[in-house]
């Protein structure tokens, strides 16, 4: 009943609900960010307090310690998963941080790569959020931001490295 309550909600007023939780974990999360990224997790949440474990990564500056085995895709190795980032951080570095574009420019990636779309962004995935399940990728990129998100990838290389 209280995952179909909080579904419920406008994004408004459920951001403002999570707002004090996140605050008061010790995240100084501002109400804009927050707006941005409830969105996101609206579907992930069951409790209010579980914004703790789907979100907070959105609200750190450096993501807690993560197996680096996650970074390698399915049917891939090593090699796969550092080409990928590599070529994550040069399209992320010069893609504009939008939704659409974000989805367009790392599929035509994995093209160019010659892998498949999965491929290419479950290391993505893992190096900004620090899992496999989190959040819609390129939502995630967009709240994120660049710096951030390449700040991500060049730790996520060196942990392969």
């Amino acid at each position: 009943m209280n995952a179909e309550h909080i579904r419920s909600l406008s994004v408004e007023e459920l951001s403002a609900r999570l707002l004090p939780i996140v605050r008061e974990a010790g995240f100084p999360v501002d109400p804009a960010k927050m707006l941005k990224v409830t969105p996101l997790i609206r579907e992930r949440i069951k409790l209010l307090r579980d914004v703790l474990t789907a979100a907070d990564f959105f609200f750190v500056d450096q993501l807690p310690s993560y197996d680096p085995l996650e970074l390698i895709p399915q049917k891939g190795d090593v090699a796969m998963a550092l080409n990928v980032l590599k070529r994550a951080r040069e399209v992320l570095g010069e893609t504009e941080f939008k939704h659409d574009l974000l989805d367009q420019a790392l599929r035509a990636a994995a093209q160019e790569l010659g892998i498949k779309a999965g491929q290419m962004f479950q290391p993505i995935r893992v190096a900004v959020c620090g899992r496999k399940n989190a959040p819609p990728l390129f939502e995630t990129l967009e709240v994120l931001g660049r710096e951030t998100s390449l700040a991500r990838i060049e730790q996520a290389l060196e942990k392969l490295q």
